[in-house]
């Protein structure tokens, strides 16, 4: 009776944006990151729109996932991202770090692992984007950091000491951070042995890693899609196993059901019994999990779930995070306009990694269309 009353009550609020639509929100995220980059590199980490200030702290791996994204968008034809991730490249610069195993970067004697894995993406990414090849000595030397985190049993160290290098934290992101790293170095370097970690890691995610770690709530593990569609474009793609396809059948169930409930999150009534919004930055990891997961699937034909109701789950993700996402109009009456348009907000509240998520998800989304219509034009 309670599911039955759920159900009557919060429909899901579902839309598909237009093809324009994605593309505007993408702009105009890049836009907010060039607006709100200083001259040291540093984007506007969060910022609390009611009461117009800047609010303290920094994180190195999410500003390494900001460049990715930016890469990513610079790649996909958005204009000027590639210059303000260039920018954003001096905070790499200056804090680059030797540690025992090889570069890190990050403030203090202990590293994350996924800052270097995300940089992984960031700079093999400016390579497909620009074709410039003048960073792939750090780029390769950053996989050889990689390797050193991954232990025998595939598990990734979360940590890097300088002077004592890897121990034993985890986290529920560096895993698929450093996995998703690794696969595109096998990619771009395929002689240089990156292969051999990703592939244990990948066997480590998909037999071991819930029992042993015990996240809850389960890990819905976007990184670990971005590594699957990846190791798909391998010339010597490791087949699907039925633990693989099980672990992707966990990971689509959870990606779809988060999709559905935000949907139901509309103000009234729906906040008492389905909470405040999520986070964009949450929203937008939904699109991309569902995205890398189409895009594999596109690639592969390689699915045993039905496609159609994938799709309308990623466009739904799409809509939530177009709808939801402030235009000029929105900022017209803000103390600091610059600071609001493109962005996305909860109770007031943006993040840097809400923009990055978000606009990585809708990018992502883009390609899952173009592999549509292509698959649908063929003979």
């Amino acid at each position: 009776m309670v599911g039955l009353t759920a159900i009557a009550v919060h429909p899901e609020r579902c839309g598909r944006p237009t093809d324009a639509g994605l593309r505007t929100g993408a702009e105009q995220a890049v836009a907010w990151f060039a607006a709100n980059i200083d001259d040291e590199g540093d984007f506007l980490y969060r910022y609390d729109r009611d009461r117009a200030t800047d609010e303290a702290g920094y994180n190195d791996t999410r500003h390494a996932g900001v460049l990715w994204s930016l890469w990513q968008a610079e790649r996909l034809g958005v204009e000027g991202a590639g210059a303000v991730a260039e920018a954003g490249f001096a905070r790499v610069e200056r804090l680059l770090v030797d540690t025992v195993v090889g570069p890190a970067v990050g403030v203090g004697s202990r590293l994350g692992s996924g800052t270097v894995g995300l940089l992984v993406a960031t700079l093999d990414e400016r390579r497909l984007a620009t074709g410039r090849t003048d960073l792939d000595g750090l780029l390769v030397d950053f996989g050889h950091t990689l390797a050193a985190v991954v232990n025998e049993d595939g598990s990734v160290s979360a940590n890097i000491h300088v002077v004592d290098g890897p121990d034993d934290s985890r986290s529920p992101f560096f895993t698929g951070e450093v996995m998703w790293a690794l696969a595109r170095l096998h990619l771009t370097f395929p002689d240089e042995g990156f292969d051999a970690p990703a592939l244990r890691i990948r066997r480590y995610l998909v037999h071991d890693r819930d029992d042993v770690e015990s996240p809850w709530p389960p890990v819905s593990d976007h990184w670990g899609a971005y590594a699957f569609e990846t190791m798909s474009r391998w010339p010597d793609a490791p087949a699907m196993t039925d633990a693989d396809r099980t672990w992707r059948r966990r990971q689509l169930g959870l990606f779809s059901l988060q999709v559905r409930y935000e949907s139901q999150r509309v103000g009234g009534v729906t906040t008492l019994t389905r909470g405040e919004i999520a986070l964009a930055a949450g929203v937008g990891t939904l699109g991309e999990g569902l995205g890398n997961h189409l895009l594999h699937a596109l690639s592969t034909d390689d699915l045993e779930s039905d496609l159609d109701t994938l799709v309308t789950r990623a466009d739904c993700a799409a809509h939530l995070l177009v709808s939801r996402q402030i235009t000029e109009n929105d900022a017209a009456a803000d103390a600091e306009p610059e600071r609001s348009v493109g962005a996305w907000f909860r109770l007031g509240d943006t993040q840097m990694d809400d923009q990055q998520h978000a606009l990585s998800a809708l990018l992502l989304l883009e390609e899952v269309r173009h592999e549509l219509r292509a698959r649908e034009a063929a003979p």
